[in-house]
């Protein structure tokens, strides 16, 4: 589906935003200053920067106060032109909550959101500009008010119904823990009473499964992103055996179908789910307050190349999926966990663009928004800013406070020192040189415990990375290379022989 592209992106050089070029690259002027070409060199296969988008608070292309998927088709020239080319949507399908984790029909499209048509359109236009777009595929548990359960509960309660939906779910003639009681019958609910558990071993339960990837794939989908892939409480085994399934059955239909996991486990677990064959689970251990906030806050080298080497363990053979922030990791966006300190939440973002593997950027950290309220789950899902008229918002999601501390995209555009402007640089970076996705990476020690330097290797291109964590300048001596790029929060990186003077929170990229 994807070509290798040829399109250049502008990116701005600018004081506290900065981009260095050698031959190879050409220069061009655009209106707000200066700005430098840079030739991507996408790969076809399934590494890519992922963006992850709530559709409810995305963009509302009819007036009705609800996000759309037509309002993501119109913004698709913009998530391309900041480098992402992969594309998660939360859950699109009818839903009994404003979060849609409690589907009612996995065959539809939420009203609010569209139609089967509009996404239609959506899928053929993200892949003519080369974004893959997956889905959430939430088949842990259904809504209470799904057919399937109501069917079932009145089974069981004596009340008709259809015996065929019995054993879809996991009842009990007495409480258990996260059991809930209708009429006479107690079922399994292990996130919420209003979730019941599907019982994952009952075979019909994965034919129903299997037709309703096919259905999505058949659609155009490129993938999934499996909501809750600790299926069952009391074994890691049996969940794992789950996810094989789903990725067995994912391939039948398309064999480069892209499954990630979310197992919101510690390494080991993680390591452990990867025996599924997915290609990617989320690094949980780098996000929220995890190994890369860490890292930032202490200044250490060490600490970054931990992070970096146990999220690329963890994958092995198959595609480390590191993010910062997502909806519901931490209760906090990037910027909230920075204290919002923007040179830190910038220089994050840099960091985590030099791991390994596919970055997921949750929608609105890009512009810097943060959670009025980070124990509230609404007010993790807020209307994305698109200017600061407050063009295209959408209605709050029930709860939520909105709170904007930072421009929206429109004037930060505009703004050569933006947050906006420092990811679409990451992303740049990440989309021209393949060994910063795809690369084995080895470190070599420095005596400034503040500097990391480490050699990326894919095939024929190795890339010397020397990152400053510390909060002053520092000048990193014997440094072999051309300095091909640099990544600069503040101030600008400056190489003379072998020596790099590098600003505070910078990166340098050397070929």
């Amino acid at each position: 589906m994807k070509k290798k592209l040829t399109a250049i992106i502008c990116t701005v050089v600018a004081a506290l935003t900065c981009f260095c070029a050698v031959i190879g690259f050409s220069a061009c002027k655009k209106d707000g200053g200066s700005v430098t070409l840079l030739e991507e060199n996408i790969i076809d296969d399934n590494y890519d920067n992922y963006y992850e988008i709530f559709v409810y608070s995305y963009c509302d292309s009819d007036g009705d106060g609800y996000g759309d998927l037509n309002g993501i088709t119109q913004k698709l020239d913009y998530i391309r032109d900041m480098g992402y080319t992969g594309i998660w949507l939360m859950p699109i399908m009818p839903a009994a909550s404003y979060h849609g984790y409690d589907v009612t029909d996995y065959y539809s499209v939420n009203k609010k959101y569209g139609t089967l048509q509009d996404y239609s359109n959506l899928i053929t236009a993200a892949h003519e500009k080369g974004i893959k777009v997956i889905i959430d595929l939430v088949v842990n548990h259904t809504s209470s008010q799904h057919p399937w359960f109501t069917s079932a509960v009145n089974y069981k309660n004596g009340n008709g119904g259809n015996g065929a939906y019995a054993d879809w779910y996991n009842f009990s003639e007495t409480q258990l823990p996260k059991y809930y009681k209708n009429g006479n019958i107690w079922y399994e609910g292990q996130f919420d009473y209003g979730m019941p558990d599907l019982n994952l071993s009952n075979e019909a339960v994965r034919a129903e499964i299997d037709k309703i990837i096919k259905f999505w794939l058949e659609k155009g989908t490129d993938g999934f992103r499996l909501d809750g892939c600790l299926y069952y409480c009391d074994g890691r085994e049996a969940s794992v055996e789950v996810c094989k399934f789903i990725k067995d059955t994912a391939n039948k239909y398309n064999k480069d179908a892209y499954i990630v996991g979310e197992a919101w486990e510690g390494k080991s677990t993680i390591e452990q789910f990867y025996e599924s064959g997915a290609d990617s689970f989320f690094y949980f251990p780098a996000a929220g307050k995890g190994e890369i906030v860490s890292a930032v806050n202490a200044n250490s080298a060490l600490y970054a190349y931990r992070a970096m080497n146990n999220c690329a363990k963890a994958a092995g053979d198959y595609i480390p999926a590191p993010f910062l922030s997502n909806h519901d990791n931490g209760v906090a966006r990037i910027m909230g966990r920075m204290a919002r300190n923007e040179e830190k939440a910038k220089f994050a973002y840099g960091l985590l663009s030099m791991f390994s593997g596919n970055t997921f950027t949750y929608y609105g950290d890009e512009i810097g928004m943060i959670a009025q309220n980070p124990a509230s789950d609404p007010d993790l899902r807020v209307g994305m800013l698109w200017d600061n008229k407050q063009t295209n918002m959408t209605t709050l999601p029930m709860g939520a406070g909105s709170q904007y501390i930072y421009d929206g995209v429109a004037e930060q555009l505009k703004d050569k020192n933006s947050i906006l402007n420092y990811y679409k640089l990451c992303n740049n970076a990440r989309n021209a040189f393949p060994a910063i996705m795809r690369g084995s990476t080895e470190r070599t020690v420095l005596e400034d415990s503040e500097v990391l330097y480490i050699t990326k290797t894919y095939k024929e291109q190795s890339l010397k990375i020397v990152i400053n964590l510390g909060a002053e300048s520092k000048k990193v001596e014997d440094i072999q290379g051309t300095l091909a790029q640099t990544i600069c929060v503040t101030g600008g990186v400056k190489m003379s022989g072998t020596t790099l003077s590098m600003p505070r929170y910078s990166i340098a990229i050397l070929t």
